[in-house]
């Protein structure tokens, strides 16, 4: 403290002796230097605000926290989705609400989901359907609507702005200028019936004009458009407008996403023929919504990143799809590769947070694939529309490599399983039509570079669209032929004393009655069987899987058949999976955490009317119901558990579980879930010395204290009521 007062003393003498000008100047540094030393914040070294925001908190009127990301509402316990939820017949005890743990407060669980794409910087965010394609003057782009299930469900429309009121008495609809065929083997085809991007006129068209935005003149309708059109010509007695709106209904199919309203340019002519409705001349378009295909908009990444964690989920995998994480994202140019800012930092955002990454290192990259690398289909996205092929030439295998090194090289770190490719026994995931040999060529490259780069990370082999159903039944003999040409067998054959994971992808809307579903369980654990004997002592992660609730139904035909699903029943079935795969010893990951855009209900929140550029997204059932489970299977491991079922009402399925200390029971009755379900009642005996009992609902979220009576070495619960979901049934051990 002395020494810093002589220095003040010195610095005041100078002061003295110096100009009034350079006085002022030294007292500013000065004063500058005692700020830094005093630690006065410094605009410089302010903190940079965070890509993902914490939500904001609020609470409902009984006190219920609220917390809310970007426009999503999540309440922080429980909803009550049933009504009157009863666990045990006769039972007075409390039920209790348990409080869902969010991911960083769990220790361990299996439930993971498949984030929605990843957040990305703009140089990384491909949008070739936006609005401002309709009023750009170039006829080889195009916007489209986002896609609804039905053709009549909402409709799709375009409003112009002029500057300026002008008398206008023509519109003309432009559709997307003629360009290659896609015939690309692995390129996603059309569906039937299903017109191009950008050449979709809907069946009913009608035109409203007005000068003041609120008192609106229609000035043309047709019910009946001629969808083979290339330009649409409204005609109508001139008007003096400044705003036009234009309203589609009964949607066509476009490309793969079902019902869209999608074309090129509009035209607003005024009565000299000349176009008003260009960007050049200030006119401005708004639309109802726009298709941002599957890769979702970074603003809804930025928004709802979080609520992985609040989920309680402990994995979330990256980069099956179309991620900046790809090769073709990280190398665009040859032999410069580059990881996007915002999808490192979405990867460090979960990993901090107490989740895991399972990233797959994937796909074909046409800087190495094809001659010109230029883009043929500029108007989609590469990855369904025009996917390059796998590597194949010594230079893109050495393309690969050097991508496969400098992936794992930067997040071996953080990254905790590398998986390699997805899907690609499909074209659709390969890329071309799939090689059992060739990507056995690529694991092979692979491998050894991964452990070179990380000792830690664990290797997963590319998990598989679907799954050996039926191999529990399977005769030696046939299962001696499938070793042989099945290629999910025959990859883990070759690689099962080298990898560390198996993974597939087994159900997407799967009818719960069907054989698939009935064998299900004893199909993994013969799987289980089967590979261990091949030398394999790895984990199994079901990576992908799905049941959806669509409002309103899809229209069929689709890829993943016609079972339907209501919004409870989805949750149900949820749970069920989530449950059986934790007592299988399996990860299980629900595809996807959010989605706004597929026509299928790939999601946890729920979609509601179209909007532009976003539609808010808010909980479905699902979520909740994962939600709690992620917190009440913490820790859970498969075990035997002795117990016997008395009066069984129905096929009941049931699994035991173990964590220090308890025993866990899962029980619920199989087949189609019903809004209206109801419980049956049970007794169960259990074998062992337990000093209580206590029952869980899911759906709900709460807790009971169970009524048990004890004979020898083995307890007693009677009338136990059983739903269509897991009920959980904890024991205390003495």
């Amino acid at each position: 403290m002395l020494r810093d007062l002589k220095k003040q003393n010195h610095q005041k003498d100078l002061l003295i002796k110096m100009r009034p000008i350079n006085i002022l100047i030294l007292s500013f540094l000065i004063i500058f230097s005692s700020c830094r030393r005093e630690n006065i914040s410094d605009p410089s070294e302010k903190r940079p605000i965070p890509l993902f925001s914490d939500p904001v908190l609020s609470k409902t009127g009984d006190g219920i926290q609220i917390r809310t990301y970007g426009y999503t509402d999540i309440l922080g316990e429980s909803p009550d989705l049933l009504d009157e939820v009863t666990i045990q017949v006769g039972n007075q005890n409390p039920l209790v609400k348990i409080r869902p743990r969010n991911s960083s407060e769990i220790n361990f669980n299996r439930l993971g989901t498949t984030s929605p794409r990843m957040p990305r910087t703009a140089s990384n965010d491909y949008l070739p359907l936006e609005p401002v394609n309709l009023i750009d003057g170039d006829y080889n782009t195009c916007w489209c609507s986002k896609s609804v299930s039905q053709a009549k469900a909402e409709p799709a429309w375009i409003r112009i702005d002029l500057p300026i009121e002008r008398k206008i008495n023509r519109v003309i609809l432009h559709t997307r200028r003629d360009g290659p065929e896609r015939n690309q083997i692995g390129s996603c085809p059309l569906d039937k019936n299903a017109m191009e991007i950008g050449r979709a006129f809907p069946k009913h068209i009608s035109i409203k004009t007005s000068c003041d935005a609120q008192n609106w003149n229609q000035v043309y309708v047709n019910n009946s458009v001629d969808t083979t059109l290339k330009q649409l010509l409204c005609e109508f007695e001139s008007v003096s407008a400044k705003q036009i709106w234009i309203i589609g209904t009964n949607l066509p199919k476009v490309e793969n996403w079902l019902h869209s309203f999608s074309i090129s340019e509009i035209e607003i002519l005024d009565i000299n023929g000349k176009n008003r409705g260009l960007l050049s001349h200030g006119t401005g378009v708004t639309v109802s919504s726009t298709q941002h295909s599957m890769g979702q908009t970074r603003d809804e990444h930025r928004w709802l990143w979080p609520i992985h964690v609040d989920l309680g989920i402990k994995w979330v995998r990256v980069g099956y799809h179309d991620d900046p994480i790809n090769w073709h994202w990280v190398e665009k140019e040859k032999g410069k590769l580059e990881i996007d800012g915002e999808a490192d930092a979405a990867i460090t955002y979960l990993v901090e947070r107490g989740i895991e990454i399972d990233m797959v290192l994937a796909f074909g990259n046409r800087l190495y694939t094809q001659t010109d690398p230029t883009r043929k289909l500029p108007q989609l996205w590469e990855w369904y529309y025009e996917n390059p092929k796998p590597p194949t030439t010594s230079e893109a295998l050495e393309g690969w490599e050097n991508y496969v090194r400098y992936m794992v090289r930067n997040f071996k770190d953080r990254v905790k399983v590398f998986e390699i490719w997805n899907e690609w026994n499909i074209p659709t995931y390969w890329g071309d039509k799939p090689d059992t040999d060739h990507y056995i060529e690529i694991v092979r490259r692979t491998i050894p570079i991964i452990r070179e780069e990380s000792t830690e990370a664990k290797i997963k082999l590319g998990a598989i669209s679907g799954f050996v159903f039926g191999i529990s039944n399977w005769s030696s003999e046939k299962l001696s032929e499938q070793e042989k040409t099945m290629p999910f067998l025959r990859v883990i054959e070759e690689f099962a004393q080298e990898v560390d994971i198996i993974g597939w992808h087994p159900f997407y809307q799967t009818d719960t009655e069907s054989d698939r579903v009935r064998t299900y369980p004893a199909d993994i654990r013969f799987l289980k069987k089967w590979a261990s004997d091949k030398g394999f002592e790895g984990e199994y992660y079901a990576s992908e899987w799905n049941y959806g609730a669509n409002y309103p139904p899809v229209t069929p035909p689709n890829w993943w058949g016609n079972f339907q699903a209501t919004e409870l029943d989805k949750a149900k079935y949820v749970a069920r999976l989530s449950v059986l795969h934790n007592a299988l010893g399996i990860n299980s990951f629900f595809c996807e955490t959010w989605s706004n855009y597929y026509p299928l209900d790939l999601s946890l929140l729920r979609r509601s009317f179209s909007g532009n550029p976003v539609s808010v997204l808010q909980p479905q059932a699902a979520y909740y119901v994962m939600r709690n489970l992620a917190t009440a299977l913490e820790d859970l491991q498969p075990d035997n558990l002795k117990y016997f079922i008395e009066n069984i009402p129905h096929r009941i399925e049931s699994y035991s579980m173990s964590r220090k200390g308890e025993k866990v029971l899962a029980l619920w009755i199989q087949g189609h879930a019903s809004d209206e379900f109801l419980a049956k009642p049970v007794n169960i005996r259990i074998s062992g010395n337990y000093n209580s009992a206590y029952g869980y609902d899911c759906m709900n979220g709460i807790t009971q204290q169970l009524q048990i009576s004890k004979h020898n070495n083995e307890i007693l619960v009677r009338d136990i009521l059983i739903p269509d979901y897991p009920i959980l049934i904890k024991l205390i051990e003495l």
